[in-house]
């Protein structure tokens, strides 16, 4: 069985060169069962969920094998966002989502990337939804990641420390997910 991995950035150009850092490492550590798919993403520097959100719909569309989603901070927020809004497809065997900020904070008040209020209603029949927080992310406060524990106890929490917002060093914890992922879809076979 072949595996896509769908990885969708954070915002800024320089997140675009960290993240191929990621992406190159999956792809060395994984082998020819996995294909990693890093898409462009449009305006980087000046992301709108619009722009963003076409990227996911479009390379989602263009995939057909089982797809686990890897975002980043910003694009983790879009697939969240883009899953309060639409069923997560068949194809989707599990998420990644690593230094994810809670848009609804009251310091964080950025609407064009607010989840809806029962997100979680459309994201119930996956159950390997994976977050990563890491006690050295610099960018999102510890109490955004509890904000996802409460409403989404089903999902499994990494707290990862050492590490900045790249989380370059969660790269061989992805990889053992990733791994399980793969088993366990294996085995529903």
């Amino acid at each position: 069985m072949s595996y896509e991995i769908l990885l969708i950035q954070g915002a800024g150009l320089v997140t675009t060169e960290e993240e191929q850092v990621i992406a190159d490492a999956l792809k060395a550590a994984l082998g020819n069962e996995f294909r990693i798919i890093y898409p462009p993403i449009p305006d980087a520097d000046n992301p709108s969920y619009q722009a963003w959100d076409a990227v996911l719909t479009a390379s989602l569309k263009d995939l057909s094998g089982k797809v686990i989603l890897l975002g980043h901070s910003l694009g983790a927020s879009v697939i969240l966002k883009h899953f309060s809004q639409e069923p997560v497809p068949d194809k989707v065997i599990g998420m990644i989502l690593f230094g994810v900020p809670y848009w609804k904070d009251q310091n964080w008040d950025v609407s064009e990337y607010v989840i809806e209020d029962d997100f979680v209603a459309n994201l119930s029949e996956l159950d390997n939804i994976y977050f990563y927080y890491s006690t050295d992310d610099e960018v999102i406060p510890r109490q955004q990641f509890e904000t996802y524990q409460k409403l989404m106890p089903q999902a499994h929490y990494r707290v990862l420390s050492g590490m900045d917002h790249s989380y370059h060093k969660a790269i061989p914890d992805m990889v053992a997910d990733i791994k399980e992922l793969a088993t366990k879809c294996a085995g529903e076979k």
